[in-house]
C-alpha cells in the first residue's frame, strides 16, 4: 500500500502538472477527485510496468557453490574437519555482448571462491558460467555464460546510466531475488548519495530505501529512464529502508578493466590521507582538503616532493573536500599520466606535478585509512610510543571488517599481531611477506600470537 508520502511524491514528479490541470478544470465536487487519483495513479503503473518489462529480461539468478577448505583447529590438539560446501543465492545483470559470450556483472562476494555457478536466465534456461574476474576492493564481478539457445539476445542488454548525475530524492527501483523470489521488484527514492559504511575499500554508495534483501546482491537499481544506475550490495541488518549499490560508473569503470584485462589496474601515488576535523581545521588554519599522514619511500609522492603534513586542496583543478575525493581520482587515473595537484604547506598555497603509478598488490591493504585485502584486515607499525607504553613489538589491528575471513578467525580491533607462526614481526611489511609465503605454499591458516589488553593468545588465521 501506498504512504501518503509516497503517493505525494509520485504525484509531483510524474503528473503534477497534468493532475493541476485536470483538476483546475472540472468542478471542485468531491464525488469526482477519485477518479482524478485514479486516472494519475493508472498512468503512473502503465510507465512503472513498461520500465519492468524492459529491465527485467537482463536481470538473472545467480546459484554460486562455494566449498571451504579443510582445516586444522590446533586446540586443545589438531583436529581436521572435513571441507564444507556452503551455497550463495545472488542476482546479476548482463551488460554487454562480445562475440558469443554475455558478460554479467554481479558482486564479488556472490560468486568469490566459486567451483560452480550457475545462471537462470528465465524459467527455462540455465547455464553454467565462468569468472571473468572479481574485485573484492569494490565488491564487483563479472561472469560469462555463451549465449547459445538464448532467444532476444539484443534485448536482454541491460542500459546503463549515469550515476555521477543522480541527486538525492529521485525515483529508482530494485530488480533482483530475494530469498529465491525472481525478479521482485521494489519502488522507493535515492535517500543519499556517497556513503561509505565500511564493508569494502573503496566506497561511494547510493543508498535507496527501495527494499533490498539477501539476494537482491549484485541486481540492478533503475532510474524511470529504464536505466542501470548502480548495483544492489548491501543492507544493514539492523535497520529498515536502508540499502546501498554501487554507482554503475564505478562498477563500469572495473567491469571494463575486468574483461579486457582479467584485473583492474589502480592509479597510486603512495601516500596515506586522512580528512581534516574541526579541530585540525582550527589548528592549521584551513577550512578544505585532506592531509597528508605519510609519505611511502620512493613513491609517486614521495619523488614529486609531496611531505607529511601537506594539505591536498585540488587534483587537476578539481576540489578535494574529504578522503573519498582524491582517493577515486587518483584510483582512475592511468598509471604514467601527470597530474597537477594544489596544496597548502605551511599556511602558503603550491602546485606539485606528480607522475601517477600503477598500485602495487602488497601496498592495497596499508595504502590508505579506508584499505583492506580480502582479509578483510587494517593493520599499522606500532609507534615507538606505543611499543614502549605496551612493552612489545607487534602490529596494530585497526580495523576489521564485518563478515570476514580476519573477523571469522576472532580478531578485533586494538589487537596487536606478535607473530606469526613461529616468527616476530614489527612491521605491516613483515606480516605480509609471511602470509604471502604461506600462500604460496598452498597454507589455508596461520598461527597468530596476539597482545590482547594484557594478555597473550593464539588465533588461527584463516588465509582462503
Amino acid at each position: 500500500m501506498l504512504s501518503v508520502t509516497s503517493l505525494f511524491l509520485i504525484l509531483t514528479l510524474f503528473f503534477g502538472c497534468k493532475a493541476q490541470q485536470v483538476q483546475s478544470a472540472i468542478p471542485s465536487q468531491k464525488e469526482e477527485r477519485p477518479l482524478i487519483v485514479s486516472n494519475v495513479l493508472s498512468q503512473f503503473e502503465q510507465e512503472l510496468t513498461s520500465i519492468v518489462e524492459a529491465v527485467s529480461p537482463s536481470v538473472v539468478t545467480i546459484f554460486a557453490t562455494q566449498e571451504t577448505r579443510e582445516i586444522e583447529i590446533p586446540f586443545p590438539f589438531p583436529f581436521p574437519m572435513p571441507p564444507q560446501e556452503r551455497r550463495s543465492l545472488g542476482s546479476g545483470v548482463i551488460i554487454d555482448h562480445r562475440g558469443n559470450k554475455l558478460y554479467i556483472l554481479t558482486n564479488t562476494h556472490v560468486v568469490q571462491n566459486s567451483r560452480d555457478i550457475r545462471v537462470r536466465i528465465d524459467r527455462h534456461i540455465e547455464k553454467r558460467a565462468r569468472i571473468v574476474g572479481t574485485d573484492p576492493k569494490t565488491d564487483v564481478a563479472v561472469i560469462e555464460i555463451d549465449d547459445k539457445d538464448i532467444p532476444d539476445v539484443k534485448n536482454r542488454i541491460a542500459r546503463l546510466g549515469d550515476s555521477d548525475k543522480l541527486k538525492v530524492g529521485q525515483l529508482a527501483i530494485a530488480i533482483g531475488n530475494p530469498y529465491g523470489l525472481e525478479r521482485t521488484v521494489t519502488v522507493g527514492v535515492i535517500s543519499a548519495l556517497k556513503r561509505a559504511i565500511g564493508i569494502t575499500q573503496y566506497e561511494s554508495f547510493i543508498q535507496t530505501d527501495a527494499a533490498i534483501n539477501p539476494g537482491n546482491s549484485g541486481g540492478p537499481l533503475v532510474n524511470i529512464r529504464g536505466e542501470v544506475i548502480g548495483i544492489n550490495t548491501a543492507i544493514l541488518a539492523e535497520g529498515q529502508g536502508l540499502g546501498f549499490a554501487i554507482p554503475i560508473n564505478l562498477a563500469k569503470w572495473v567491469a571494463d578493466q575486468l574483461i579486457e584485462k582479467g584485473k583492474v589496474v589502480r592509479g597510486w601515488l603512495g601516500v596515506v590521507i586522512q580528512d581534516i576535523t574541526p579541530d585540525m581545521a582550527e589548528s592549521l588554519g584551513v577550512k578544505e582538503g585532506v592531509i597528508i599522514a605519510q609519505v611511502m619511500p620512493s613513491s609517486p609522492a614521495d619523488k614529486a616532493g609531496l611531505k607529511i603534513g601537506d594539505i591536498v586542496v585540488e587534483i587537476e583543478g578539481q576540489r578535494v573536500s574529504e578522503v573519498r575525493d582524491l582517493q577515486f581520482k587518483i584510483m582512475r587515473t592511468p598509471p604514467g599520466k601527470e597530474i597537477n595537484l594544489k596544496i597548502i604547506r605551511e599556511g602558503k598555497e603550491m602546485n606539485i606535478r606528480a607522475k601517477v603509478g600503477e598500485m602495487p598488490e602488497e601496498r592495497q591493504i596499508s595504502e590508505s585509512q579506508e584499505g583492506e585485502e580480502d582479509l578483510g584486515l587494517l593493520l599499522r607499525d606500532l609507534t615507538p610510543e606505543e611499543e614502549k607504553r605496551l612493552g612489545v613489538k607487534g602490529v596494530l589491528v585497526v580495523r576489521v571488517l564485518p563478515n570476514s575471513l580476519a573477523m571469522q578467525s576472532g580478531l578485533i580491533p586494538g589487537d596487536v599481531i606478535l607473530q606469526v607462526g613461529n616468527r616476530a614481526i614489527s612491521k605491516v611489511a613483515e606480516f605480509q611477506q609471511i602470509i604471502q609465503t604461506l600462500r604460496e605454499g598452498g597454507r589455508d591458516r596461520a598461527l597468530l600470537l596476539v597482545r590482547r589488553k594484557d594478555s597473550n593468545l593464539f588465533l588461527v588465521l584463516r588465509l582462503r
